[in-house]
């Protein structure tokens, strides 16, 4: 008994004596010191409740078509968001679009939009959500599908019309670009292979270029720019109208732009394939109403901006462009006012000869390069048979004509050929 008293008061000494151990590992804070916790990182996956979407702050990234997506190419065209992979991207294209009940960044549009899977709005406040995958998705014989409160074949790009689980948010509008966070899960393909991939979605930041619609005066964001209307007389119907610029930017640069629609038809077209210049066009319905241009966010230089038909006479002027110049030309297509040329070029010469509105007074002459850039642009170049090059249809006024490097400059006049031999002086 007195062996069990003593093991009973050692423990209880012990017990007394000792510090109780931690659970889990102790923070020491020396005072004053920088704390820095590491942000807990919740990495997003395929999630059908909005209520549970959490956007990362890290650029939008997911998975489509059993395919990891990064990094989209991000633009809004009035209503629409897209996202798609960029360009120089090698492999599958990839792309979504999500059109939204009203254009996102605008004065009274909402910051922020959620549709959960249960919403299957119809009408003119519909969401629709179209995509693309990165490679085939194995289903039924269906082409394409859609979903409109149930899943139908569709003769377009895979499209949701509800059904999936939206989250955008956005900022402040501002210099043609829109900031913003999505978190995008799509459903599942019902009676799909079962095979196909699963668990497509989209979540993260992004930055959207914002295109301007059509109706939208330029504004701060598209100077310099050059603008005006373009008239045309003695056309076919529906010809196609063509404008485009060319650019001198310094002693060996130039730049050119251009867009295509067909007349009569109240076409837009737009296109800025030498970013980050922009070419817009609207043309004309009917005979009365011009059509109208516009060559935005251009780079200070020195220009030719021109239109023309198919097949048919130019209209051009040459303009300077200065940083912040909003400047306003008129043209004027007569397709029954034309002229011809014929050239006899140097003997040696083989190939083909080029023609390009002649320089003005006092301006330096072009370069080789430059020159040819402005005929292929123009679409002024013609074959050399049997000794002779022609062309028709020409706009009266001064033309550069150039043969094995050498040069002529004519006059061309409504209802005459001009006769030109470069081996007579």
């Amino acid at each position: 008994m007195s062996r069990m008293i003593l093991a009973i008061l050692l423990a209880f000494v012990v017990g007394c004596g000792s510090k109780p151990q931690p659970t889990e590992a102790a923070v020491v804070v020396t005072p004053g010191a920088k704390v820095e916790l590491t942000p807990i990182v919740v990495k997003p996956t395929h999630e059908m409740d909005p209520a549970k979407q959490v956007i990362p702050n890290t650029p939008v990234a997911g998975k489509l078509g059993g395919v990891e997506v990064s990094s989209p190419e991000v633009r809004v065209e009035g209503p629409v968001l897209i996202l798609q992979k960029p360009e120089a991207a090698p492999g599958d294209p990839w792309r979504v679009s999500v059109e939204l009940p009203v254009e996102p960044g605008r004065d009274g549009s909402p910051s922020k939009l959620v549709l959960a899977p249960a919403d299957v709005p119809m009408g003119p406040s519909s969401w629709v959500v179209f995509v693309v995958l990165p490679k085939p998705v194995l289903r039924p014989a269906w082409e394409f599908f859609s979903f409109q409160g149930g899943w139908q074949p569709h003769n377009a790009p895979f499209g949701w019309r509800g059904g999936c689980a939206i989250t955008v948010e956005f900022g402040k509008r501002e210099n043609g670009k829109l900031p913003g966070k999505i978190y995008l899960s799509l459903p599942e393909i019902p009676d799909a292979h079962p095979d196909t991939p699963k668990g497509n979605f989209l979540a993260g930041t992004f930055v959207a270029e914002c295109a301007r619609q059509p109706s939208d005066p330029p504004g701060p964001d598209d100077v310099p720019y050059v603008k005006g209307s373009v008239t045309v007389r003695g056309a076919s119907p529906n010809a196609q109208l063509k404008v485009g610029y060319i650019g001198v930017l310094g002693a060996d640069q130039f730049c050119l732009g251009a867009t295509f629609a067909d007349l009569d038809t109240k076409q837009f077209a737009r296109s800025n394939y030498d970013k980050p210049h922009v070419s817009t066009l609207i043309a004309g319905e009917g005979k009365d109403v011009p059509s109208q241009y516009e060559h935005s966010k251009l780079t200070p230089g020195r220009y030719l901006v021109f239109a023309g038909i198919k097949d048919g006479p130019l209209a051009w002027k040459w303009v300077d462009v200065k940083a912040g110049a909003t400047l306003t030309t008129d043209l004027t297509i007569d397709a029954t006012q034309v002229g011809a040329l014929e050239v006899t070029p140097p003997l040696e010469a083989l190939g083909k000869i080029q023609l390009a509105p002649a320089e003005e007074a006092g301006q330096p002459v072009p370069n080789e390069s430059l020159f040819m850039g402005r005929a292929l642009q123009l679409g002024l170049e013609a074959d050399i048979v049997n000794r002779k090059a022609k062309f028709t249809k020409l706009a009266p006024g001064r033309y550069e004509v150039r043969a094995n490097k050498q040069s002529r400059t004519v006059e061309i006049v409504a209802g005459k050929t001009v006769e030109l031999d470069f081996d007579k002086k």
